[in-house]
């Protein structure tokens, strides 16, 4: 699913705040490649990485078809031929397939719109990729959108986003028993449904822009990497930033004799329909369209002038779904710890696909074999973990991270009291350039982990080379005046988590240590047919090197997680990358201070909030991670079993020190405080999401009530550190 490519984060400097770089000695962690990681550095390779990706591939697997059942057992055999104990978990969840989707432009003009890509030749070969126009299992739908008929008047409404929807308003246009057409991007699209639903319109067109990833980006598929014209994204429309999973069984598990809420009880799924579409076909929409030039910020891609309408255009849509409950399969693997079997380090990624999934996600299914395989390799030496590894192959990740959510929802007390981390990786490759994101406390882990797997194609190691980008990101960024201090300020870090990925029940709603990572490049047919083994094979990733180099830093993390006698947990740079989180939002607040109000407008005053709390609790937290940090590393020195078991305890209780019962404002399965994807983003992170929440609605009593949870929160977390550090 994952959609927005991994950020490039740097530590923000704001005058007079005071928060020095605090860099974490991530050599400290890991000293040298022990046998057992050296002989599971040895067996990943390109060419059974490409094995693996053909044979996922080979057909497409959405999440609750036979063909995924298939795609399942695959890897359930392929764990068990590696020597892992292995199993198939069933849940029945509610998904919907299409039984008769249409599209049709009623006026000026009649014309039946394509809800399927077309072929794709490639002039190398002569052969039609995918093989064949019904190569997709299904015409263009959207996961978990409604059934309904509608028909009328088009609006644009450009990304779909609040601020959007505002500026129409000031234009003194409604979308009420209007249908729109947004473009991708920008938000989670179930949220752009959503936007449009809550303002009265009858149907929604989301289409992909080339602008965006099209031939504006570079040359189109199958000439280059980018979205050809008859492209279409597919994707979910849940109200994902609400509550994820099944959205039956919203905040418990879907398991034999579960509850479960009716569709027309369900909460964060859309009531209006809504259709993906290809620019091609949006182009017959959009030429069409009177009223008012779209603002500048607005224009497309597509040659012609923008505008919003409504009138001339009208269309009419269709959609009658087949919905209700339908089996989804988790495949899990265990390597048995043999001192703290309890404990537990997962590695995760899901399997199901929109189409064939080549990139997104089977890239990552590749990889996780080639993980797979070299842990069996390492238990074949004699090799055993000290603490549990689970490998989690997850279904319905598509329609909403539903297998991952429901087998954490489940197993949510266990995870709570013993899960050290849970490592992701959705899409693997489309390029040769590491991103990671993640919770601050595996900075260190990552960091060396990645400096350890050499660069197949670049030299030196993908650790150096993620390093490299960071800085230049940061010369780029760092005002002209700053830049003789750039080198002693530089500190790189981990982007912070959003949602969009599996992760997202275990750091959100569990407070799990959380990471994320993917090779990136030129990527431009994400969730359409032509994301497929021979887009790989030709753009992604040629020779495989990078699935390889994936299976490499993911594997690493894991045995490093499972095996180290003091966790590699480190929380001295947390409150540095929590400041820095937080001085973008008083900008943010400055700058909203500063705007003028239209009085005569009638919209609230922005306010003018006090993060003075915040900031001391960060200074506490700063100092506390910093003590902890050492003790560690001298536990891991003085060899005192009991010493570093009670370290131990307190630094993967940390984490879960920032949960809140009661979770955010108005979603409450989001339990965690410091960080949260964006109430009307999706993908995109909100770090002191509360707080955002009120700069947002303008309302200083909510900022200083959830100031006051952040703060108990941190002093929790504080609190843990201390007892680490004794």
């Amino acid at each position: 699913m994952k959609r927005v490519l991994f950020l490039v984060c740097v530590l923000a400097i704001e005058e007079g705040v005071g928060a020095s770089p605090a860099v974490v000695d991530a050599q400290a962690l890991s000293p040298a490649i022990s046998p057992a990681e050296q002989l599971f550095l040895a067996t990943p390779t390109p060419d059974r990485a490409r094995r693996w990706l053909q044979a996922l591939t080979a057909e497409p697997h959405v999440a609750g078809t036979p063909a995924e059942k298939k795609v399942a057992e695959y890897v359930l055999a392929r764990f068990k031929e590696f020597g892992l104990s292995a199993e198939m978990v069933r849940y029945d969840v509610f998904l919907n397939h299409p039984k008769h989707v249409s599209l049709k432009l009623t006026s000026p003009v009649q014309e039946e719109l394509k809800l399927r890509e077309d072929e794709a030749i490639d002039d190398a070969s002569r052969r039609a990729w995918p093989p064949g126009p019904s190569a997709a299992m299904f015409p263009a739908f959207h996961g978990y959108g409604a059934s309904g008929a509608a028909e009328g008047e088009i609006v644009y409404v450009n990304y779909g986003s609040p601020a959007d929807f505002a500026r129409l308003e000031g234009m003194g246009i409604s979308v009420a028993g209007k249908i729109t057409i947004v473009r991708y991007g920008g938000a989670f699209r179930g949220l752009k449904v959503k936007e449009s639903q809550d303002r009265g319109a009858v149907g929604v067109i989301i289409y992909s822009d080339p602008a965006d990833d099209g031939y504006m980006r570079g040359d189109v598929y199958p000439d280059g990497p980018m979205r050809p014209a008859s492209a279409i994204q597919r994707g979910s429309v849940l109200f994902l930033s609400h509550v994820p999973g099944d959205p039956s069984t919203p905040g418990w598990p879907s398991t034999t004799g579960a509850k479960r809420l009716t569709r027309e009880q369900m909460t964060n799924v859309p009531k209006i329909p809504s259709l993906p579409i290809a620019y091609a076909e949006a182009e017959k929409i959009l030429r069409r369209l009177g009223g008012p030039r779209v603002p500048d910020d607005w224009q497309g891609g597509l040659p012609f002038s923008y505008h919003v309408g409504p009138g001339a255009a009208r269309v009419a849509m269709d959609v009658q779904m087949d919905e209700g409950l339908k089996p989804i399969y988790n495949v899990i693997a265990r390597i048995k710890g043999s001192v703290e079997p309890d404990k537990l380090v997962i590695l995760g990624n899901h399997r199901d696909a929109w189409n064939h999934g080549a990139v997104d996600p089977n890239s990552g299914t590749a990889a996780q074999l080639e993980v797979a395989r070299g842990f069996g390799a390492a238990l074949k030496s004699g090799w055993t973990p000290k603490r549990t590894i689970i490998i989690a192959s997850w279904d319905a990740e598509e329609y909403g991270l539903v297998g991952s959510t429901e087998w954490a929802e489940e197993h949510a007390a266990d995870l709570s009291n013993n899960a050290i981390a849970y490592l992701n990786c959705d899409v693997a490759v489309t390029g040769p350039n590491l991103g990671m994101s993640g919770v601050p406390s595996l900075f260190a882990l990552a960091l060396q982990a990645a400096r350890d797997v050499p660069d197949p194609k670049l030299g030196g190691s993908i650790g150096a080379g993620w390093e490299s980008r960071q800085r230049a990101a940061w010369n780029m960024a760092t005002p002209i005046e700053l830049n003789a201090q750039q080198d002693a300020q530089f500190a790189p870090r981990l982007s912070p988590l959003g949602s969009g990925s599996d992760y997202t029940a275990f750091i959100d709603h569990l407070g799990v240590p959380s990471f994320d990572f993917g090779f990136s490049g030129g990527y431009g047919v994400y969730h359409s047919v032509y994301d497929n083994f021979h887009w790989m094979q030709k753009y992604g990733d040629p020779e495989f090197l990078y699935h390889a180099a994936a299976a490499k830093l993911w594997g690493l993390m894991a045995m490093r997680l499972a095996s180290a006698d003091v966790v590699p947990l480190r929380f001295g740079t947390y409150a540095n990358d929590l400041q820095a989180d937080l001085d973008s939002l008083r900008r943010d607040a400055l700058r909203r201070a500063r705007t003028p109000v239209d009085a005569s407008s009638g919209a609230k005053p922005p306010i003018t909030p006090d993060f003075s709390e915040v900031l001391g609790a960060l200074q506490e937290l700063r100092t506390a991670g910093e003590s902890a940090d050492r003790t560690a590393d001298a536990g891991l020195k003085s060899g005192d079993a009991a010493r570093i078991r009670r370290i131990n305890e307190a630094l993967v209780d940390v984490e879960r020190a920032f949960l809140d019962t009661k979770g955010l404002p108005n979603r409450p399965w989001f339990r965690h405080l410091l960080i949260a994807p964006g109430l009307t983003t999706g993908y995109a992170p909100w770090p002191f999401p509360a707080l955002q929440e009120a700069l947002d609605a303008k309302d200083a009593a909510m900022f200083s009530a959830q100031s006051k949870r952040i703060v108990a929160v941190l002093r929790a977390g504080t609190e843990r550190l201390r007892t680490a550090a004794k």
